[in-house]
C-alpha cells in the first residue's frame, strides 16, 4: 500500500501511543528487525556468512577504532592475526536501512532500537573473530566510549543483561585497582568473570569496568565547577567457541566467483531508460552516470546508493528510498519522486525542474546549488535541509515543514509556501521578490538582507523574524503578525 509521507508518519506515531502497540515488538509491528551479532552462526566460514545485513567492514583493533577498511567477511586474511589469540578480527556495523527509514518517518521508537550498532539497545563496537581458514569462532562487544554521556553511563549494565543471557556458573575474579580510582555513581568494579559451557561448544567471559580514574572528578577542582564524562562505564564481551584453536574439522567451502545478482542488476541499469525496474534494490550500489530517463523506479531502493551525474529525467520514482544517498549533479527533471524518502540525501547540483516530490520525507537532505525551478514540493518534510544558493524559482512548497531549513543567497522569486511551517528558517540575502507567503508560520526566521520585493505575506505569523537589510519594495502585510517594534513602509 502506498503511503503519505509525514501524514504517515503522523498515523505511525498515534498508532505507537495506543494500547494494542505497546503489547507488539515495535520490530515486527514495522515489518523490520534489527540485526544483531548474535545472528552470525559460530562455526560458519566467512564465505557462508550474511553480509547485506552488516556494513563498514574493516579490521579490527581489540576494541578500538576500526583500520583498514574491507570488503565483507572473505577478506578475513587481510586483518593481521591477533598476537595472543593469532585470530582474524573484523570489525562490523549493523546495516542502516531500517535506521534511516525511521528516521525519515519521524518514528521516535523504532529509531531508539535502529540507529545503533547495539546488544540490549547499549551501543557496542563489534568485531567477529575468524581463525586462519576463516571459520568464525568468536564474537567481541565492547561498549561504545564514543556516544553520549547519558549511553555510555549503562555500559557496565550491558553485563547484567549478558549474565542473564546465560544462567548460572560464572567464575569471577576483581581486577587490580590503581590507587586514586574512585566510585561513580555508588559503584567501584573492575571485575573479569568466565563462563563455560561444553554442552554448546563455546566459553564467555566478561569485564567490566565503573569508576573514576585518578584525576577524574565531579567538580574541577581548580575551577569548581561540574565535568561531564569523567568516568569508565564499560563491558568487554567476548563468545569463543571451545575448539576455536583447533580447527573446524571440515575444508573450507569454495569462495562464489562470478557477478552477483546486484552485479547483474546494476550492469543492466546503467543504459536503460524507459525500462522497469519497479520495487528493485540499489542499495549502495554505483550508478554514477546511469542512464535511466524515463524509467519506471516505483518504489527503488537508493539506500547510500550513487547516483551522482545518472540521468533519471521523467522517471517514475514513487515511494523510492533516497535515504543516504548520493544524487549529486544528476538529472531528475520531470520526475515523479511523490511520497519518497531522502533522509540526508545529498542532491547538490542536482537538476530536479518541474519534478513532482509531494509527501515527500525529506529531514536534513542538501539541495545545494540544486534546480527546483518549477518543483512541486508540497507537503514536503524539510527540517534542518540545506538548500544554500540553489534556484527554487516559482517552486510550489505549501504545507511544508521547513524549519531550521538553510535558504541562504537561494532565488525563490515567485515562489509558493502557502500555509507553511518554517520556525528559524534562514532566508540570508536570498531572492523572494513576488513569492506568495500567505498563511505561514514563519516564527523566527532569518530575511536578513533578503529580497522581499511584493512579496505577499497576508495572514503571516512573523514574529521574531529578522528583516534587518530586507528589501521590503512592495511587500504585503495585511493581517500578519509583526515582530516587535517592525514598522514596515
Amino acid at each position: 500500500m502506498r503511503g503519505n509521507g509525514p501524514i504517515q508518519a503522523i498515523l505511525a506515531v498515534a498508532l505507537l501511543a495506543g494500547p494494542a502497540f505497546a503489547q507488539e515488538d515495535p520490530r515486527e509491528a514495522a515489518g523490520l528487525f534489527a540485526p544483531s551479532a548474535w545472528d552470525l552462526e559460530l562455526g560458519a566460514h566467512a564465505f557462508e556468512l550474511p553480509v547485506d545485513e552488516y556494513i563498514d567492514y574493516a579490521c579490527g583493533t581489540n576494541g578500538g577504532p576500526p583500520s583498514l577498511p574491507v570488503s565483507s567477511w572473505a577478506d578475513f586474511a587481510l586483518c593481521a592475526p591477533e598476537a595472543i589469540s593469532g585470530f582474524h578480527e573484523i570489525y562490523f556495523q549493523y546495516d542502516d536501512e531500517n535506521e534511516y527509514w525511521a528516521k525519515a518517518m519521524d518514528l521516535g521508537v523504532q529509531t531508539r532500537i535502529f540507529e545503533h550498532t547495539s546488544a540490549y539497545q547499549i551501543p557496542v563496537i563489534a568485531s567477529a573473530l575468524f581463525d586462519g581458514e576463516g571459520f568464525l569462532v568468536g564474537i567481541r562487544l565492547i561498549t561504545d566510549p564514543r556516544v553520549d554521556v547519558v549511553l555510555r553511563e549503562n555500559g557496565v549494565i550491558l553485563s547484567n543483561f549478558l549474565r542473564a543471557r546465560y544462567g548460572e556458573g560464572w567464575v569471577c575474579e576483581d581486577l587490580p585497582r590503581i590507587e586514586g580510582e574512585r566510585e561513580y555513581q555508588g559503584l567501584l568494579e573492575k571485575r573479569r568473570c568466565n563462563l563455560a559451557v561444553p554442552d554448546e561448544g563455546f566459553t564467555v567471559m566478561l569485564e567490566t569496568h565503573n569508576y573514576r580514574k585518578p584525576g577524574q572528578f565531579a567538580v574541577d577542582p581548580r575551577t569548581r565547577r561540574a565535568t561531564e564524562g569523567q568516568f569508565v562505564s564499560s563491558t568487554l564481551y567476548e563468545l569463543v567457541l571451545l575448539n576455536a584453536q583447533e580447527g573446524q574439522g571440515r575444508e573450507p567451502p569454495p569462495e562464489m566467483l562470478g557477478p552477483s545478482e546486484m552485479d547483474v542488476l546494476v550492469a543492466r541499469a546503467m543504459n536503460c531508460p524507459g525500462c522497469d525496474f519497479q520495487g528493485a534494490n540499489f542499495k549502495r550500489a554505483d550508478l554514477r552516470g546511469a542512464n535511466l530517463s524515463g524509467a519506471n523506479l516505483e518504489g527503488a531502493n537508493f539506500h547510500a546508493a550513487f547516483l551522482g551525474g545518472a540521468d533519471l529525467s521523467n522517471a517514475n520514482l514513487f515511494g523510492a528510498n533516497f535515504n543516504r544517498a548520493d544524487v549529486k549533479r544528476a538529472n531528475l527533471n520531470g520526475a515523479n519522486i511523490q511520497e519518497a524518502m531522502m533522509y540526508e540525501a545529498r542532491f547538490d547540483g542536482a537538476s530536479l525542474v518541474g519534478a513532482d516530490l509531494t509527501l515527500t520525507n525529506a529531514p536534513k537532505v542538501q539541495f545545494i546549488r540544486a534546480d527546483l525551478t518549477d518543483a512541486r514540493m508540497v507537503a514536503m518534510d524539510l527540517r534542518n535541509a540545506r538548500m544554500n544558493d540553489a534556484t527554487i524559482i516559482h517552486a510550489d512548497l505549501s504545507g511544508s515543514l521547513l524549519w531550521d531549513a538553510v535558504l541562504t543567497r537561494s532565488d525563490l522569486s515567485r515562489v509558493i509556501i502557502l500555509q507553511a511551517d518554517m520556525p528559524r528558517a534562514e532566508f540570508i540575502n536570498a531572492n523572494l521578490s513576488d513569492a506568495d507567503l500567505r498563511g505561514s508560520q514563519m516564527i523566527n526566521v532569518n530575511f536578513r538582507g533578503a529580497n522581499l520585493t511584493n512579496v505577499d505575506f497576508s495572514a503571516a505569523n512573523l514574529n521574531l523574524s529578522n528583516f534587518s537589510e530586507a528589501i521590503l519594495d512592495g511587500a504585503v502585510w495585511v493581517n500578519a503578525i509583526l515582530p516587535g517594534g517592525f514598522q514596515p513602509n
